[in-house]
């Protein structure tokens, strides 16, 4: 059981393992007075690994709470489903890890017997890798350069959906001449990737 802190306290450190678009940040909110009564947004902090946030709470009671995208005009994207629902020991630190919108998933409490358990949680690279005893748990890794991006939302192509919109583009080579002209008919006229290299 992880270490005891004052009489009938639990100190939670959660840890949510997602990442959101840049601008944005992710609260919590929930059933009790530390989680704001459903009323005020209780901050995480951004690390690599994700969204984190500590809390000390009275033990051995059951919480509900939900984590909510705060999004640059200030509106919110609440996880979808039932409220998570936590029921705490008497007392210790404990960590939680958790994956956005698995609102239904089984919530393992990884005991931390010390501050220095607690700033491993806090920074592990994996579920696991810091010194605690969990059970396995499913991982999704997510790159270092996700918080970084500013384009569109990335989109996965199952087939070769962007033909057509290559064919019926419009190609002005006006007022190009020689190599330049050379240059943007090759990229024009190749059927895929490896060909535009060629022209090179």
């Amino acid at each position: 059981m992880g270490t005891r802190t004052g009489s009938g306290k639990v100190k939670l450190s959660i840890l949510l393992k997602h990442q959101v678009k840049f601008g944005e940040h992710v609260v919590m909110l929930g059933s009790t007075k530390e989680l704001g009564s459903w009323k005020k947004n209780v901050p995480m902090n951004w690390t690599e690994n994700g969204w984190v946030c500590k809390l000390e709470l009275r033990g051995d009671e059951s919480i509900e709470y939900k984590f909510v995208i705060v999004k640059r005009d200030k509106s919110m994207t609440w996880e979808g489903a039932n409220n998570r629902v936590l029921k705490l020991p008497k007392g210790g630190s404990f960590g939680v890890v958790c994956l956005w919108n698995a609102t239904g998933e089984a919530v393992d409490l990884l005991p931390l017997d010390s501050e220095k358990d607690e700033v491993e949680f806090d920074h592990m690279d994996e579920i696991g890798s810091a010194d605690v005893d969990s059970a396995s748990v499913l991982e999704v890794q997510t790159s270092p350069f996700v918080e970084q991006w500013q384009g569109r939302s990335v989109s996965f192509m199952r087939s070769n959906e962007h033909r057509n919109q290559e064919t019926e583009r419009r190609w002005d080579t006006s007022g190009l001449e020689g190599l330049a002209r050379k240059l943007v008919e090759g990229d024009r006229n190749a059927r895929n990737w490896w060909q535009k290299v060629l022209l090179f």
